[in-house]
């Protein structure tokens, strides 16, 4: 089956994680430059995924059957380019934070809206593969905002940079134009998706997610202390910038492959073990964190943290699975909110954490949070299916009576 309903999404989530993934290391040292201390630095970032959250619970709010999440997604771009170019001439500090405030704001409504788009597009039957793809976005943006803004700060300043970025970022604007719009999901028959532990629409209300919601909200925690205590760790041990820049480059890579591999897995048996796999080694990733100290066992963590962004790839496809049709839109938004939700908790506890009791026994308490994800993925019990009422039974002909 085409996939032309992919080719917007995906220009549009390139650009948005080439962005944030390019920008967001250079912020500290940028606003440190500017006058802010190292802890307005870390409070700017925790403000930052703060709008990005705020972006998606926006989105989560829009009223149900909305019908422009295309131009949704072109003006919230076309406004991030303007507001990038910005950056690089704002006067003051704070007219800076604002204009970068607004910006992942967008970035938080671009997100919910392209992983809406896709899922109100592609067939039940592919959902995981076409989440797969997109989610496949996330590492390309890693590899090409690590490389290619990097160099351009080094080669040109930072005003240069904003600049080029944001006539860059108007591939958000081409994605939108070239995206596919249908207002809801239709309502589909239940138990025609392979494989499927919980079948869609079989609750009024989609309770059925609340499960799902806690898991993607603790997974976040973990990962946000996993990242923290990365850099601390790597750090309090002197590795060269090589070497950490390494270990980043080695996820980036594995996750280019793993989320179209395992959506495309997926579709084809339970999609809640693929997730249930997921977060348990997650959980591992962070485990083996905890214990690293040497080079090549921090290259092991950058393997396996990769599997932390399976969840927030192919977990739509599954939300779709687990809530009725009419309320799909605002639940794709409402679990992605969870993620950025819990990477601002994640930051503020482990920031506190690591700098009382040191690395190793946060990042081992962490690690228990993405094990209990998987547990609560046990809640989604598989509900009966509702088959349509039976009529009234065909009388049988009564044989006649043997003389």
């Amino acid at each position: 089956m085409k996939r032309s309903y992919l080719v917007g999404p995906c220009l549009a989530m390139f650009a948005c994680w080439t962005y944030g993934n390019g920008v967001v290391p250079l912020l500290p040292q940028y606003v440190m430059q500017r006058g802010a201390s190292p802890a307005g630095a870390g409070l700017l970032l925790g403000f930052l995924f703060l709008c990005v959250a705020l972006g998606t619970g926006v989105s989560a709010l829009l009223p149900r059957g909305f019908a422009h999440r295309r131009f949704l997604l072109g003006a919230s771009g076309a406004f991030e380019a303007a507001a990038t170019w910005y950056l690089g001439q704002a006067p003051t500090l704070t007219a800076f934070v604002v204009a970068e405030g607004s910006c992942f704001f967008m970035g938080g409504i671009q997100i919910a809206q392209a992983a809406t788009l896709v899922g109100l597009s592609a067939p039940p039957a592919e959902r995981g593969t076409a989440f797969g793809i997109l989610g496949m976005t996330n590492g390309l943006g890693g590899l090409a905002g690590g490389l290619g803004m990097g160099f351009l700060a080094d080669r040109w300043g930072p005003r240069v940079t904003f600049e080029c970025i944001g006539v860059f970022y108007l591939l958000v604007v081409a994605g939108a134009l070239l995206s596919a719009e249908r207002a809801q999901l239709p309502h589909e028959a239940p138990g025609r998706e392979p494989g499927h532990p919980v079948r869609p629409g079989q609750s009024s209300s989609g309770s059925g997610l609340a499960p799902l919601l806690a898991g993607q909200l603790l997974l976040a925690v973990a990962v946000a202390s996993g990242n923290l205590g990365r850099s601390l760790s790597m750090d309090q041990r002197s590795f060269s910038r090589l070497t950490v820049d390494l270990t980043a480059s080695i996820s980036g890579l594995v996750t280019l492959g793993l989320p179209p591999l395992l959506g495309w897995l997926s579709d084809r048996v339970q999609r809640r073990g693929i997730l249930g796999v997921a977060f348990l080694v997650s959980s591992a990733s962070i485990v083996t964190l905890a214990f690293s100290r040497e080079p090549w066992h921090f290259y092991g963590f950058a393997v396996l943290s990769a599997f932390s962004s399976i969840p927030f790839s192919i977990g739509p496809a599954f939300v779709l699975d687990v809530v009725p049709p009419r309320r799909a839109a605002r639940a794709v938004s409402v679990f992605q909110g969870m993620f950025w939700a819990g990477n601002i908790a994640g930051m503020a506890a482990s920031g506190v954490a690591f700098e009382r009791l040191g690395t190793s026994a946060p990042l081992l308490v962490a690690a228990a949070l993405p094990a209990a994800s998987a547990l609560l993925l046990l809640l989604l019990v598989r509900p009966q299916l509702s088959l349509p009422p039976r009529g009234p039974s065909p009388a049988r002909r009564r044989r006649p009576a043997r003389a």
